[in-house]
């Protein structure tokens, strides 16, 4: 029998009430996600006890699903299957016994923004949704990708929470699994960077290019402006990490040349 409280409870504007179970009576207390799902519109399913990871034999499942022993009637997340058209929210039935939708996820209307929560397994605590409308079932793929905080960390097989990478990380290049933004990509400390300038006044042999690249490790090559803008070649001084000197036998004319500075 439930405790009755009978006294107004004081949480002082910082305790919470957590891990309340999605309600089902009109008296039950309801969750943010709850209520911020009526908002959005979305579809709570009643929690599976498992989610697949790979493909699995719908008609012959066998005992344990992603490592979990399953009893009859244990609702299971298929999202992962090679025929992306049988993913869903199944029952299973025994482990040589074909599994079958669930009766709140056998019909078209009810994978619209459906939602549902994994219990246990590798997908433990997360939440995850059918972004599938109106599917036709058996024809149409069907996806399920994670939803929320609970999601999983984003692989390039799972959809989920993505983590930016960090310039540092970028620059490592080892880090597989945290994502890169352009600026970052953009400031790699590996990055081929580029200066170019046109060269020749007509008078003077002997020019300084400052290409501000901050390293002695340039390439310089050095083409005619015109056709057909062949290379020539020039002495090149290497005057600091941000300059670089170039000197002609003879004076070129008026841009005759274009210095390319790549560090």
């Amino acid at each position: 029998m439930a405790k009755q409280v009978f006294t107004d409870l004081n949480f002082n504007g910082g305790a919470k009430v957590t891990g309340l179970p999605a309600p089902t009576a009109a008296s039950d207390a309801a969750t943010k996600g709850y209520a911020d799902s009526l908002i959005e519109g979305l579809a709570w399913k009643d929690d599976v006890v498992v989610s697949t990871q790979a493909n699995i034999n719908l008609a012959s499942p066998g005992t344990a699903i992603d490592g979990v022993t399953m009893a009859v009637g244990d609702r299971v997340l298929v999202r992962a299957q090679t025929a992306a058209a049988e993913n869903g929210i199944y029952i299973w039935n025994g482990s040589a016994t074909a599994m079958g939708r669930a009766p709140d996820a056998n019909a078209s209307a009810e994978f619209n923004n459906a939602v549902v929560s994994v219990n246990s397994g590798t997908s433990a605590g997360t939440t995850w949704r059918c972004t599938t409308l109106n599917p036709v079932l058996g024809t149409d793929a069907i996806t399920f990708t994670g939803f929320v905080a609970g999601a999983p960390p984003a692989s390039e097989t799972t959809a989920g929470i993505a983590e930016i990478a960090t310039q540092a990380e970028t620059d490592a290049g080892t880090d597989d699994l945290r994502m890169v933004t352009p600026l970052k990509l953009a400031s790699w400390a590996g990055r081929v960077r580029k200066f170019a300038a046109s060269i020749g006044d007509g008078t003077a042999t002997q020019y300084d290019v400052t290409h501000n690249l901050g390293t002695l490790d340039v390439q310089v090559t050095v083409y005619r402006n015109s056709s057909p803008y062949d290379e020539v070649i020039v002495d090149v001084q290497r005057l600091s990490v941000n300059a670089v000197r170039l000197v002609f036998a003879g004076a070129p004319a008026l841009n005759q040349y274009r210095a390319v500075v790549m560090g």
